[in-house]
């Protein structure tokens, strides 16, 4: 590649400089939360010791779908619900029933104690949900957080490709130069060049999916008007084709449906090897109703099939069997598969944590970079007061994360699950990382920032198994065999913890870090 000119390099490096410092703290909080929320479907069983049971292989959809009936209004009729099926690491059914306002009200079906729950009433657990959420700034009212997120995510493809730009000569250089030895500022920006290129691929592919996402609305918006003349039907259609047999016609006549799990029965003898990802059942009672079967198959990246089925007779009105759905058909979940690493097994969402971590690393060396190419006699003492205010305020913003998260673990088996369970969960959560925050902002320098939030850290994430072993009584060496990811949880704090507080006193006997 030809060597940039004087120019064009300092318009990208200045460039680069000014959008990777700007959304800094917020693409941080970005990769932390979405690190661990990777790990969403795996926590449940961890939150919620009721949900440490088996499978059921078979459920009453009917009697269920009367249920949900009974706990809203009796007058009331279903016209579309839709069930995510239980798997190994989350063994309860969800339900979300629409409304009449458009929305959804979501309930949880834990078949082995028989228990049907409103989820949307915050009573059993939340650490997953609130991370996950967090990973896209959704606690922010009014889609506003999500639009910060989904931008955030653009400059992010732009810092990524600028970067890229600016150190494509020398990459191979630092990337073998680098040591933990270096001084301060060439540290930082090896480690930030060295880091960032070990996950550029990682980096680039979640700023694009990111940015999708949460900003598709610009892009499907000028699509619509564009190609399909206005008709946002059409698009829906193409890219999720049983959102055509979604149409609620006011006479159609009650009629006695097929029982689903029959249906399912069958579905499973023609695929075995795909397992059942969610259901859709439209106008349940009537002689247009349908069950929309997606089916999934884990050991393939593309064999995913769809059919939607008529309840009344048990014929296929739409058959996409698995690995061949068309391109259009395939993009959003093919996306999703890549976003969120549901593909490739554990050892994908290892590769997918690990890389979140050095991206985390990324950011947090660029800002001391950032800082210390800053920390020179050509800046007055006000410019460099201003520079290390900021850095201080990213640095205690991001490294605070830490310790509150794993507070917010603890939180979740400590607070006693019923009414406002998830608020004040979340209040500890969020109340904490202020405080925390703010108290390391105060703090002389960035060294002790690390150490008060990697020492604070590390004692809270040794609290997380000792927490769910004194409340649920599965402690660790106990939950090894019947609860692997119960396990699973609480090794990797103990872990964790353990390598925090070694990192402090290291740390602490090396004057020089």
């Amino acid at each position: 590649m030809k060597r940039l000119s004087a120019r064009h390099f300092n318009i990208l490096f200045h460039t680069h400089t000014v959008s990777g410092i700007v959304i800094s703290a917020v693409l941080y909080i970005i990769f932390f939360a979405g690190a661990i929320a990777l790990y969403k479907q795996e926590l449940y069983q961890w939150e919620d010791p009721d949900a440490r049971i088996e499978n059921a292989e078979e459920i009453d959809y009917e009697e269920l779908m009367l249920r949900l009936v009974a706990t809203t209004s009796p007058e009331t009729e279903i016209h579309e619900l839709r069930v995510v099926l239980p798997t190994l690491e989350k063994p309860i059914y969800t339900f979300y029933l629409s409304d009449e306002v458009g929305g959804y009200k979501t309930y949880g079906y834990n078949a082995k104690t028989d228990k049907l729950w409103d989820m949307d009433a915050g009573e059993i657990s939340t650490t997953g949900e609130t991370l996950y959420r967090l990973h896209f700034l959704d606690q922010i009212p009014w889609y506003i957080g999500r639009y910060i997120a989904g931008f955030v995510s653009l400059f992010f493809a732009f810092a990524v490709i600028t970067g890229l730009l600016i150190h494509w000569r020398n990459i191979r250089t630092k990337f073998f130069a680098f040591s933990f030895k270096d001084l301060r500022k060439q540290f930082w920006t090896n480690a930030h060049t060295v880091f960032g290129v070990i996950g550029l691929p990682f980096q680039l592919m979640y700023a694009i999916t990111g940015a999708f996402y949460l900003l598709s609305v610009f892009i499907l918006a000028p699509a619509v008007f564009v190609l399909f003349g206005g008709d946002q039907d059409k698009l829906v259609t193409m890219i999720y084709p049983p959102e055509a047999f979604h149409a609620h016609e006011d006479e159609a006549i009650q009629a006695k449906n097929i029982p689903i799990q029959k249906i399912l029965d069958n579905v499973h003898m023609e695929y075995p090897q795909c397992d059942v990802s969610y259901l859709e059942i439209i106008n349940p009672g009537h002689d247009n109703a349908v069950l929309t079967i997606d089916l999934v198959n884990r050991t393939s990246f593309n064999a995913d099939g769809l059919i939607v089925a008529d309840l009344s007779t048990g014929a296929y009105k739409l058959h996409l069997p698995p690995g061949e759905k068309n391109y259009q058909q395939s993009l959003l979940q093919g996306i999703s598969k890549i976003h969120f690493a549901s593909f490739g097994g554990w050892m994908l969402k290892m590769i997918y944590f690990l890389l979140a971590m050095f991206t985390c690393f990324v950011i947090i060396s660029g800002v001391m970079m950032w800082k210390e190419a800053r920390n020179k006699p050509s800046y007055t003492d006000r410019q460099r007061r201003f520079h290390h205010r900021v850095t201080m305020v990213y640095l205690a913003v991001c490294l605070a994360l830490y310790p509150a998260t794993a507070l917010l673990f603890s939180a979740e088996q400590w607070i006693p699950r019923g009414t406002m369970h998830v608020h004040k969960v979340n209040s500890i959560f969020f109340l904490s990382w202020l405080f925390i925050a703010v108290f390391c902002y105060f703090l002389r320098n960035e060294r002790q920032i690390f150490i008060t939030c990697l020492l604070l850290g590390g004692f809270s994430a040794l609290l997380v198994p000792l927490s769910n072993g004194w409340n649920t009584g599965d402690w660790l060496w106990l939950s090894a065999l019947e609860h692997p990811y119960v396990s699973m949880v609480d090794s990797s704090w103990l872990l964790t913890g353990i390598f925090s507080l070694f990192s402090v006193f290291y740390t602490l006997r090396r004057k020089d870090v």
